[in-house]
């Protein structure tokens, strides 16, 4: 039961213990959380093989589990599920024209000195339904 040798005196477990200010027995100890955590990856895996794009809140309601259990499992593996892209809108006037080239915004420069002085706006595309 010997750790380590230092100056030729020997540190048994017993005065490790002592200079960390632990018990013997936590030395001893195994820790049963990580292999809990382990289980419950493949179990998350196992249910984004169905559904994708569950998050930790589907999860938890599919697997019958803790969402923030869940969440922190997900967060100590880096674990994160798929994601749509968006498709934007396009217009049709656009298609096959070449992209605008960055134009110079003149009021990015600007510092205006007092209220109206100037007024800026974007409207690109708004889509909605026609009833």
């Amino acid at each position: 039961m010997v750790i380590a040798e230092k100056e030729n005196k020997k540190i048994t477990k017993t005065d490790l213990a002592k200079k960390l200010n632990i018990s013997r027995g936590m030395l001893y100890y195994q820790h049963k959380i990580p292999l809990l955590d382990e289980d419950l990856k493949l179990q998350i895996e196992a249910a984004w093989v169905k559904h994708p794009a569950y998050g930790h809140k589907r999860l938890a309601l599919e697997l019958k589990l803790n969402k923030k259990r869940i969440l922190r499992v997900m967060k100590k593996f880096g674990m994160k599920p798929y994601r749509r892209k968006v498709n934007k809108p396009k217009k049709k006037e656009d298609e096959g024209k070449e992209a605008v080239k960055d134009e110079i915004n003149i009021y990015k420069f600007l510092c205006p000195i007092g209220l109206d002085i100037v007024w800026v706006s974007d409207f690109t595309y708004s889509c909605y339904a026609v009833t």
